[in-house]
């Protein structure tokens, strides 16, 4: 559906509302219906325990340089970051992705400046010259498609057995690669989500929730895969089979919730979503109620 389309949108949520609040007052107006309510939590509940008390798959063991491995048969990784006015802290992630423990020969990143109006593609372009796998790629103004644009134009171009996605304000662990890239030894596995924490967590109230959000989200998640459900994809820090993306077509530039609609592709396409929960990418937590 063409997100310009904001009156039939409308409609289909109008619609979808009527019909829980219509089914809702039935329940307390026909004879049963009260069962038919307690029969549901009940069943809320039973779903609830199987997801509390499920054991996780247990982690392959990570890369090692030290082992002796042959890291020439390590699967490629292509680094994205789509970028826009992002001066204060574009230095900072180049830096940290150029040289994360993993070969330099089986990663390369790629950094998407996307019609910046600050200093970032002046430093962009001063740090490729330290850096041999960086790659940088400007779009004009006035190129569309958002994020999901500046990823699509360039996923294509690179060579990454697996397309990583990170946002400007990420903090990368440097052994991330080394404890992802195993988890894509599951020919079932399409993408993997790190879990995301709030670099500045300990700033105030607000950030602080932010934190226990993260935690929570990431240990229901976990859960669910356990159970057999399905896994969902977060933004920054996920991880993408090349032949998985390919088959979704690369992501959705008609939606702002592009890692929702590439999650629900690669389940109708029966790709298996798996989350690392450690160790995890950071990121800038909001520090005031208006951002």
């Amino acid at each position: 559906m063409d997100i310009k389309d904001g009156s039939g949108r409308r409609r289909k949520a109008a619609a979808t509302l009527t019909v829980v609040w219509s089914s809702t007052v039935a329940l307390h107006l026909l004879p049963g219906g009260t069962w038919v309510v307690f029969g549901v939590t009940a069943m809320i509940g039973f779903h609830v325990l199987r997801v509390l008390f499920a054991r996780p798959r247990s982690l392959p063991e990570p890369l090692s340089l030290q082992d002796g491995s042959d890291s020439s048969t390590w699967p490629y990784v292509s680094i994205l970051v789509a970028a826009k006015n992002e001066e204060m802290v574009i230095q900072r992630l180049v830096e940290n992705l150029c040289s994360l423990d993993y070969p330099c020969d089986r990663y390369d990143v790629w950094m998407i400046d996307d019609s910046s109006t600050d200093e970032t593609p002046n430093i962009l372009k001063a740090l490729a010259q330290d850096h041999e796998n960086l790659h940088i790629i400007c779009r004009p103004p006035g190129a569309g498609g958002g994020k999901s644009g500046a990823l699509n134009q360039v996923w294509t171009l690179t060579q990454g057995d697996v397309i990583a996605v990170f946002d400007a304000d990420a903090q990368v662990p440097p052994d991330l690669l080394c404890h992802v890239v195993p988890l894509f030894d599951r020919e079932s596995v399409g993408a993997v989500q790190v879990r995301k924490a709030i670099a500045n967590s300990a700033t105030n109230f607000w950030t602080k929730g932010q934190t226990a959000e993260m935690l929570l989200d990431a240990y229901i998640q976990e859960q669910r895969i356990a159970n057999g459900g399905i896994g969902e994809l977060r933004g920054n820090g996920q991880f993408v089979r090349r032949s998985a993306l390919a088959d979704c077509d690369g992501w959705n530039e008609e939606t702002i919730t592009d890692d929702l609609d590439l999650t629900l592709k690669l389940h109708i396409n029966r790709w298996d979503i798996d989350l690392l929960a450690y160790p995890a990418v950071q990121e800038e937590g909001v520090t005031t109620a208006i951002g």
